[in-house]
């Protein structure tokens, strides 16, 4: 699987295949050599790094950690994420943890909570149609509705808020 690594200010795509690890299309030989459950010691192009986990996102896709003793953060993107992005979305429709934005362009056919309600992960909170498809939005976790701006009938841009959750 190829993965967007995204560290510091800098960004590399990575895929691991067998005993080679590609980095921004260069091959380099590929060996673990130690693994803790937060801990790592790899062989990259005859580099040794160590790695040891700080922190993980609630994400699950990004991590705090110190590579060689400097502290780095990364986020790994996969194909499908990538595809998400360039499409203009993510696969919850969400740029921040209690912010539920539109993905793309389109209409809103129903709206499935009210303000006040409980919502749990994956709960499905509007239906929108764009590109002739009908979608959904759901809840990227547990939560109380705080506010909805928009209702049935109504056109949304990309980036739009939709509902707010607290």
């Amino acid at each position: 699987m190829k993965y967007q690594i995204q560290f510091t200010d800098k960004s590399v795509s990575a895929e691991k295949k067998g005993n080679d690890f590609k980095i921004n299309d260069q091959i380099f030989d590929f060996e673990l050599l130690n693994q803790t459950e937060d801990s790592l010691s790899l062989n990259i192009g005859n580099k040794i790094f160590k790695i040891n986990l700080i922190s993980k996102g609630e994400d699950g896709k990004s991590i705090k950690a110190a590579v060689n003793g400097k502290v780095a953060e990364f986020s790994f993107k996969s194909d499908l994420d990538l595809l998400l992005d360039k499409m203009g979305g993510s696969s919850i429709g969400v740029k921040s943890a209690q912010k539920i934005k539109a993905p793309m362009p389109g209409l809103v056919v129903s709206v499935l909570v009210r303000p006040g309600n409980l919502v749990e992960k994956g709960q499905i909170l509007l239906n929108f149609e764009a590109m002739k498809m009908e979608n959904q939005l759901k809840s990227p976790g547990n939560g109380t509705v705080k506010s909805i701006s928009v209702q049935s009938g109504d056109k949304i841009e990309k980036g739009q808020i939709l509902i707010e959750l607290e």
